[in-house]
């Protein structure tokens, strides 16, 4: 039955993504697994779902009949799992969610503390990694939810904001500027920036800002960790601009922490949980407790 569903999900995945690499990273197989798993559903159902070519997949008219059945099937077999496991026993479970790094050291930790305190039998297995992959393994079912910074717009997700994230600029109390209490983007720009990858939110959001006021604010140094950008930043090489939430994933008692307005820059965190899909009692339990932990915040 589970090897029948991973080939339902793979083909409802190619139906929305129409091809087969990007499909295969988004569920996490290789290219050579997910073509043989069409291969024996088309077998199993005695017919051809896609049509391929060189560059694109598309729905073969018989594809196209079968898409909305398979999606309503395994939607009732996913609820069927999560009601039969939560009627099982309430009070024990796995919870496997994705989030942003700066807030797996951070607001998580707190929130699986306080699940633990009151629902010990739970596991939670969680997977950090960069923005744009919380949102694909919330969007595939490959975890229960996601914890994230949505930048647009997504109708297969649902988000639920938890906390406001501001943007600080960070430099080492001796650095050659003696800049106010507060700056602007445009006086960041006047010198070398510190800054996460592209692929991070944090990076994501401070260009979308330089974008609306038509200003560049280009890296001297482009980092993945975020307590690896404090540290460059102590050592005087540069100003870095960070979340507070990522901030405490470093030492910042070396450096001096400076606001960023005009125009103030933050991020919504919040949960992101696939559209039209109810959460395991597992699932719901944790985000009661990450709620908690925001109203705290």
């Amino acid at each position: 039955m589970l090897s029948d569903l991973k080939q339902l999900r793979a083909f409802l995945t190619i139906a929305r993504l129409g091809n087969f690499t990007r499909t295969a990273h988004e569920l996490n197989i290789s290219q050579s697994a997910l073509t043989i798993q069409i291969q024996q559903l088309e077998s199993h159902l005695r017919t051809r779902l896609f049509d391929r070519n060189h560059r694109s997949v598309s729905l073969t008219p018989r594809g196209q009949e079968l898409y909305p059945r398979i999606e309503k099937l395994v939607a009732e077999i996913e609820d069927l799992v999560t009601y039969a496991r939560d009627t099982s026993d309430r009070e024990r479970g796995t919870v496997t969610v994705a989030v942003l790094p700066s807030l797996a050291a951070g607001l998580l930790p707190q929130a699986i503390h306080r699940l633990n305190r009151d629902y010990p039998g739970i596991t939670v297995c969680v997977r950090d990694t960069v923005a744009s992959r919380v949102n694909d393994m919330t969007r595939s079912g490959e975890v229960d939810f996601g914890i994230g910074s949505p930048i647009k717009r997504d109708q297969e997700l649902v988000w639920e904001q938890l906390v406001t994230d501001r943007f600080c600029a960070y430099m080492a109390h001796d650095y050659p500027w003696a800049a106010p209490d507060s700056v602007t983007l445009k006086d960041l720009a006047e010198h070398p920036l510190i800054l996460p990858v592209r692929e991070s939110s944090i990076r994501t959001h401070i260009e979308a800002a330089a974008d609306k006021l038509k200003i560049s604010l280009p890296a001297a140094y482009e980092v993945v960790y975020n307590s690896t950008v404090l540290a460059m930043a102590a050592q005087g090489l540069g100003v870095a601009i960070l979340s507070e939430l990522a901030a405490r994933e470093g030492d910042t008692n070396r450096l001096r922490c400076v606001s960023i307005n005009t125009p103030p820059l933050y991020r919504h965190i919040g949960i992101l949980r696939r559209a039209g899909r109810s959460l395991s009692r597992s699932a719901e339990l944790l985000t009661a407790a990450l709620r908690e932990i925001a109203t705290q915040e």
